[in-house]
């Protein structure tokens, strides 16, 4: 009888570790396509919110920058470029009909001799908005653009997207937290689960 009851116990063993192994990896992977399909969705969500959102916001801004430097004649353009560049938040660029930069919030006139010949400066010129979204500095942080025309130019605010990316960063963080949560809790069930069905009588 003491055999008996050896060997059963043998055979319980590799059967109870079959169970919880199968029963874990189908956890796994339903967690693993929860969190890829989850991610993705909201990662798309976001940033089409957050383009939306700034998109709008920052036209209104180089609107009213456009109508100051149309009808502002008492202050210097640099100086308006500066004023209305702190109050928006944005790096604030102003330039004539012929692409020339006649001033900017942020940057020296001098080191801006092609700054006309962006897409979004090159799409006010015609009598559009311009918008474009490209990185320009030592750190890779995408800087999100939108130019308005003006009388005898354009005008433009450049707003970097650091918020939206330490928003993305977040949410990964958020999903790779739920998703070890979500991984303890799959190896405690499936070994539950895996010594439950082990047990005599459960058959």
């Amino acid at each position: 009888m003491a055999n008996d009851s050896a060997v059963a116990n043998t055979n319980k063993r590799p059967a109870r570790l079959t169970v919880f192994l199968l029963l874990l990896t189908a956890f796994l992977v339903m967690i693993a396509v929860s969190v890829v399909s989850v991610g993705y969705g909201l990662h798309g969500y976001w940033k089409a919110v957050f383009t939306e959102e700034i998109t709008r916001n920052l036209t209104q801004k180089a609107q009213m920058l456009a109508a100051r430097v149309n009808t502002d004649h008492t202050h210097k353009i640099a100086d308006i470029a500066s004023q209305e560049g702190q109050h928006a938040g944005a790096r604030a660029t102003v330039i004539d009909g012929n692409g020339k930069v006649l001033a900017d919030s942020e940057a020296p006139i001098a080191s801006l001799e092609n700054e006309g010949q962006r897409p979004e400066f090159a799409a006010a010129l015609t009598g559009e908005t311009g918008i474009d979204t490209r990185k320009r500095n030592a750190f890779g942080v995408p800087v999100f653009y939108v130019a308005v025309p003006v009388s005898g130019g354009a005008v433009r605010l450049g707003y970097p997207l650091a918020d939206v990316s330490l928003a993305n960063a977040h949410a990964r963080n958020v999903l790779l937290f739920g998703s070890i949560i979500a991984a303890l809790a799959a190896l405690a069930i499936s070994g539950l689960a895996a010594q439950t069905l082990a047990r005599p009588g459960t058959r």
